[in-house]
């Protein structure tokens, strides 16, 4: 830090010399009688305080829905031993892809209810949270939605969004297989898969159906990239939804 002694002086202020445990010995301008802040620490704070707006901004941008903006993998009941290590595998590839882009693809599939979405959530928030990853969770009804609202559109096209679509570092599309009828929902599905496998960038596809059924719903060239270096989670235990209604 610079000091100008009398830019100092005429404002009133003396210099004085303060110590801080962090930083060590400093000197600072204050107003007669006042304790020496160190300034160093106001940078940091103020620095520490725009990063965790931003943070803040990022979670409501993600796209995560409203009911699980607050979900935590330490939320989910643990109701059998499969669910437990489908937990534990999908949490180790979260702390993988927190470091690094090639942590591969993650395909869950299972039964309605079964906390996938809840545990895609709870990942992204995480990874927003703690390492600055840019997280965007879709369905992909939702990505046909936003690919199609550029139609004749100034300034907007459809390369434009799909590339936006293609590169952030960690896309979660949910409802993999829930496609619309006239074909566009699974042009720009095969469109974003392709782009993705060839950028080498990791993805969270979630579906309801098997591998064999994906592959009559959404194509063999798909499916192959989705599965391709892919930890593949199969959730197939009690419906949670069915079971809180039962109590």
């Amino acid at each position: 830090m610079q000091y100008f002694p009398k830019v100092a002086s005429l404002r009133g202020l003396a210099r004085v010399s303060g110590h801080c445990a962090k930083h060590g010995d400093f000197v600072a301008d204050v107003l007669p009688g006042r304790v020496p802040l160190c300034l160093r620490c106001d940078v940091e704070k103020e620095s520490a305080n725009r990063l965790a707006e931003q943070r803040r901004a990022e979670l409501w941008r993600c796209g995560v829905p409203g009911k699980f903006r607050q979900a935590k993998f330490r939320d989910l009941l643990e109701i059998c031993p499969e669910q437990v290590a489908v937990l534990q595998a999908f949490k180790g590839w979260v702390a993988r892809v927190g470091k690094d882009r090639n942590a591969g693809n993650v395909v869950m599939v299972g039964s309605t209810g079964t906390g996938k979405t809840h545990m895609a959530s709870a990942a992204a928030l995480n990874l927003i949270a703690h390492c600055g990853l840019d997280v965007r969770y879709v369905t992909s009804d939702q990505m046909r939605v936003e690919v199609c609202e550029t139609w004749g559109k100034p300034g907007r096209s459809e390369n434009v969004e799909l590339r936006r679509l293609a590169m952030y570092p960690l896309l979660i599309i949910d409802e993999v297989d829930i496609l619309d009828a006239n074909g566009h929902g699974l042009r720009i599905l095969n469109r974003v898969i392709d782009a993705r496998s060839a950028e080498g960038l990791p993805t969270v596809y979630i579906s309801n159906q098997t591998q064999e059924r994906l592959t009559d719903i959404v194509g063999a060239r798909a499916v192959s990239r989705m599965y391709e270096n892919a930890l593949v989670l199969q959730c197939y235990w009690e419906d949670f939804r069915a079971r809180r209604m039962g109590n």
